[in-house]
């Protein structure tokens, strides 16, 4: 029982020893009132993104989302604080390819909706459908397949990255689902 205690308890504190002993400069840095760390170990890599959506799954792999259109975008990434490019298709695209394809007659349903991307590390984060899709948005969100033209191992293969935040919060590394969720309005007389 102690030792199960104990291996618990180091597994715990592990994080905690390896930013003690980074070097200078690449352990957390305190950033507008709020702590980023650069030190942090990459994502497990995504080789496949699941998107739900009205009740069906629809699974595209790394191949599958190379053979969409491609979209480039150059966007600074406040967490290295430096400039980077990625290429991969937009987000409505792959959002299509699962049926929510936009419309006059889906407009209802894209501005009711949410989309919560979750990556292999469980870190999630929530857009609404309509800031993902191009004809509500100026703003571009990728599932980047690329950086700098090469596969992006830095995000874990798969990566979720948009132009309209100034902070890279809402990106998702390892980027593995897509959840589509809608709300219903209730109508009152």
């Amino acid at each position: 029982m102690k030792t199960s205690i104990f291996a618990a308890l180091l597994l715990a504190l592990a994080p905690l020893s390896l930013v003690a002993q980074a070097p200078a400069g690449q352990d957390s840095k305190a950033q507008d009132g709020m702590a980023v760390e650069h030190a942090k170990a990459p994502v497990p890599p995504s080789k496949s993104v699941s998107i739900t959506f009205e009740g069906r799954i629809t699974t595209l792999s790394l191949e599958d989302l190379i053979n969409l259109p491609q979209v480039t975008v150059n966007v600074h990434n406040a967490h290295t604080n430096k400039d980077e490019t990625y290429t991969g298709p937009l987000v409505s695209d792959v959002l299509a390819k699962a049926g929510l394809v936009s419309s006059r007659e889906t407009q209802p349903l894209i501005l009711h909706s949410s989309v919560v991307a979750t990556g292999t590390d469980h870190y999630y984060v929530l857009y609404s459908a309509a800031e993902v899709e191009p004809a509500f948005s100026t703003g571009k969100v990728i599932v980047a397949v690329m950086k700098f033209g090469l596969p992006d191992n830095d995000g874990g293969l798969i990566q979720l990255v948009n132009t309209t935040d100034t902070k890279a919060a809402r990106w998702v590394h390892g980027l593995t689902s897509l959840n589509v969720m809608s709300l219903s309005q209730t109508v009152t007389k």
